[in-house]
């Protein structure tokens, strides 16, 4: 059974390595989802991204931080919404009917973030990210993986999935 299981990976990894012109130099590319929080671009790994939904009625919770905006009801399930923008103190916009709600999703942990927009799902080579910069404010730098170079942000979906300061259990 384990030498089966052991010939069906490496099919998998032959046929996964046949997507053409997208591997960089070292092979390792990232499929993501691109968002904007004006005025900046960020991106989450599409693995992460359960679904995108309009902006609706959020139910706001007394006695919560500031980043957490409320919760939704999302055909039964009582979905917190996180403000990202309060969380990394970008500046302000106000909400409108064309703002989104990303549903971000791991094994033991579901919650949505709200964003002006979806720019669409983009491959970035791994091998061309940066660091992020030393000016950035510390707790936004704790949640992004690197900067590629056009500018684009990219966010550690495990890391805010899995963060003590967002997950609140009081």
């Amino acid at each position: 059974m384990d030498k089966e299981r052991d010939v069906l990976r490496e099919r998998a990894k032959k046929i996964a390595g046949r997507k053409g012109n997208e591997k960089s130099l070292t092979g390792k590319t990232l499929s993501v989802v691109e968002f904007i929080l004006s005025p900046e671009s960020y991106a989450l790994e599409e693995k992460y991204v359960s679904e995108v939904l309009f902006l609706k009625e959020i139910t706001s919770i007394p006695g919560t931080p500031p980043f957490v905006m409320g919760v939704i009801n999302l055909r039964g399930r009582i979905i917190s919404i996180v403000n990202l923008k309060s969380l990394f103190n970008l500046k302000e916009r106000g909400l409108t009917e064309l703002n989104k709600v990303m549903i971000l999703r791991s094994d033991t942990m579901e919650f949505g973030i709200v964003t002006d927009s979806i720019s669409g799902n983009k491959t970035i080579a791994l091998n061309t990210l940066s660091p992020p910069p030393l000016t950035l404010d510390s707790i936004g730098a704790d949640y992004i993986s690197g900067i590629t170079p056009d500018g684009l942000i990219l966010l550690n979906a495990i890391h805010l999935l899995s963060s003590k300061q967002i997950i609140i259990n009081k």
